[in-house]
């Protein structure tokens, strides 16, 4: 039963992954002239991605705290990083935000198109430049409007500890005085944590919204990143992790 769960889960991946691009590849032409924030093909985005958990009956995602964000308010969302699956159950917040993304996946097929037409922000980890290019872009969509969605962890945990965050998001916040959001996510490294799903039971998955972390309550990016970090580590049961380890 699950070996066919997982068959039928990436069959269902694919066919949404091709069909589904091109009705937003129209949504992203007619909205052109006057969205400039591409908000209606991002909420599109989140409904594309938010059909790989709502119809898969492994899957239980529970949103937590979302009353804490305001709307119209801009935030840069900081969340700790599992699993790839933590993209997919993200989407389920339906707000509006830019995701910051390592740039081979904007070359996906169809996938790494709709991220393009969407006006995510890639970026080249190992090109100083790019991630000046990076900083600049996520602080003019900041100003305009749009959140930022980045892992400060900038890339999976290997053993479910938090790792170290890096402090680019945190610049983020003060250089455009837009709160961080912390968000702990749950469970999802238990389905989707080497890259490959296997599913074995339903698998509940939890998204919390922490309190917003002002950008006056860090002396500088460093201190806001431990403080940002001491909230997804206490929620997650990590209270013992280095406060420190932000780089």
């Amino acid at each position: 039963m699950y070996l066919m769960g997982t068959v039928l889960f990436w069959i269902f991946f694919l066919i949404c992954m091709v069909f589904l691009f091109f009705p937003a590849a129209l949504i992203w032409l007619v909205t052109l002239p006057f969205d400039r924030n591409k908000k209606v093909l991002h909420i599109f985005s989140c409904f594309w991605g938010s059909l790989y958990t709502w119809f898969n009956p492994f899957i239980r995602v529970k949103i937590v705290g979302k009353e804490k964000l305001k709307k119209g308010q801009s935030y840069v969302y900081c969340p700790n990083h599992s699993s790839m699956m933590d993209i997919v159950i993200l989407y389920r917040l339906f707000r509006h935000f830019k995701w910051v993304a390592k740039k081979e996946l904007m070359r996906v097929p169809f996938l790494g198109w709709n991220m393009f037409l969407n006006g995510y922000l890639g970026i080249d980890r190992k090109s100083p430049s790019s991630q000046i290019r990076m900083m600049k872009d996520a602080e003019m969509l900041l100003n305009q409007g749009s959140s930022i969605m980045i892992f400060p962890e900038g890339t999976r945990t290997k053993d479910g500890r938090l790792g170290k965050f890096r402090d680019g998001a945190f610049l983020l916040s003060q250089k455009s005085n837009a709160p961080v959001v912390p968000i702990a996510i749950e469970g999802s490294r238990d389905v989707f944590s080497d890259g490959t799903i296997r599913y074995h039971r339903v698998y509940p998955m939890t998204i919390t919204i922490l309190e917003p972390v002002m950008p006056e309550e860090g002396e500088n990016a460093k201190a806001l990143g431990r403080l940002t970090r001491e909230r997804i580590a206490e929620k997650l049961g990590q209270i013992d992790v280095r406060a420190d380890e932000v780089s």
